[in-house]
């Protein structure tokens, strides 16, 4: 079963995964939230008739009201579309150093912007970590009800605020959901 818009959300998450600034990457995050959802009210609505299909329909409708993930998303979506609230923010990349048990000691090195190290000599368990500058999802508000990033997905926890891994998680939902919505109207799933 061709749905266009599911098509056009997976473009927009390629997009998002090679965008060259965060202008193009925010945008293709409010694309890939807008095909997303249009794919699903377009295919609800060209199914709402199949009472095979109906089962599938209630019980991702149930889910995008009850999964944190999907929620969110729809929630995101609306807020974009209704209000001028943001619905991500920019965070400046940096370091993290952390270390294991018994710490650790840097005695010297160099650090710089784009996540080089330089003549690091350091002893004991330590974990460096660079992060660079990025779009992360926040809380959005729609008709007065606050909602926070997701925490959890089909059960699964939800590690990630940005847009692209959270895109492909919810991507990969849906197009499951497509696929078994089509070989049950064609007779293929074993019930």
């Amino acid at each position: 079963m061709d749905v266009n818009e599911l098509a056009w959300a997976r473009e927009a998450l390629l997009r998002m995964q090679s965008a060259a600034d965060m202008v193009g990457y925010e945008k293709s995050w409010k694309d890939f939230l807008h095909y997303l959802d249009r794919a699903w009210n377009k295919l609800e609505k060209r199914l709402h008739a199949d009472g095979g299909a109906q089962r599938h329909l209630s019980e991702v409708n149930r889910w995008r009201k009850e999964d944190d993930l999907l929620r969110y998303l729809v929630q995101a979506r609306n807020t974009d579309e209704h209000s001028i609230q943001e619905i991500v923010v920019n965070r400046s990349g940096g370091l993290t150093i952390t270390g294991g048990p018994g710490g650790g000691r840097i005695h010297k090195g160099i650090f710089n912007g784009p996540g080089q190290v330089d003549n690091l000599v350091y002893d004991g368990d330590l974990e460096i970590k660079f992060h660079p500058d990025r779009l992360e999802v926040i809380s959005v508000t729609s008709r007065g009800v606050t909602y926070s990033p997701p925490e959890n997905h089909m059960g699964s926890p939800v590690k990630s605020r940005l847009p692209h891994e959270l895109a492909q998680m919810a991507l990969e939902y849906y197009e499951a959901k497509v696929q078994e919505i089509s070989q049950g109207l064609s007779g293929h799933v074993a019930r």
